[in-house]
């Protein structure tokens, strides 16, 4: 974790801090004030999801802190992308937290003043740029490109948290969350977690799913390995 001397010390300078509870959208793009703010997630996790025409929750990715988020509208008035190309912030996502969450919130008004005159900070926006367009181009070739075992897995390693010394799977990522984010039926997500366990890769422990082997989970998705 970076401190208040660290990479994100603009943040805990000129962004007021808050605390929010699990599954509370904090950006809609109809929005007009959460639509003129961004984030920097100091802890906790919030999803980029979007809501299908009968209210089913669709999550594309999954973010945890420390990193930077909600800034893409922003930056892409401040630069006038629009202007020179088709691209738009696509109006149905949204962002909710799925744990909770500390956050500073900075307005769009001292983005936009940071962005004119500070270089540390166009290098720090640019640097979330970079890893956010990856982070989401990484996650939608592994799901054309790898089964839903492997998927599986490294959500378990990428997700897991410390807790008493033990890495766990906070608890709300059940089986039905973790089926939104992998793409499939919670049912195919229960199978393979049992295997998992029958081969000591996980445990659960007092309502936590705890990581016991993430060296075999490692193999499991180096190899490609598909459980049936």
């Amino acid at each position: 974790m970076e401190t208040k001397n660290g990479l994100f010390d603009c943040f805990y300078t000129h962004a007021e801090q808050i605390i929010v509870e699990k599954n509370k959208i904090i950006y809609a793009p109809d929005n007009e004030s959460q639509a003129d703010s961004l984030y920097f997630l100091e802890s906790g996790m919030v999803a980029l999801m979007s809501y299908s025409r009968n209210g089913e929750e669709r999550v594309y990715l999954y973010m945890k802190g420390p990193r930077i988020i909600s800034f893409m509208t922003l930056l892409l008035d401040v630069v006038n992308c629009r202007e020179i190309t088709d691209i738009c912030v696509p109006s149905h996502l949204v962002q909710m937290t799925k744990t909770r969450c500390i956050l500073h919130r900075m307005s769009g008004s001292m983005f936009r003043k940071l962005l004119d005159e500070d270089l540390k900070f166009n290098h720090l926006i640019l640097q979330a740029t970079a890893a956010n367009f990856q982070e989401v181009l990484s996650h939608f070739q592994q799901a054309l490109e790898d089964s839903a075992s492997v998927r599986l897995c490294r959500l378990l390693l990428d997700f897991s948290i410390n807790k008493d010394g033990k890495k766990v799977l906070p608890k709300t990522m059940s089986f039905l969350e973790m089926s939104k984010y992998l793409g499939t039926h919670p049912v195919t997500v229960s199978r393979i977690v049992a295997i998992l366990k029958k081969e000591g890769c996980i445990v659960k422990e007092q309502g936590y799913v705890v990581v016991q082997d993430d060296t075999k989970l490692r193999q499991m998705i180096e190899y490609g390995i598909d459980i049936k």
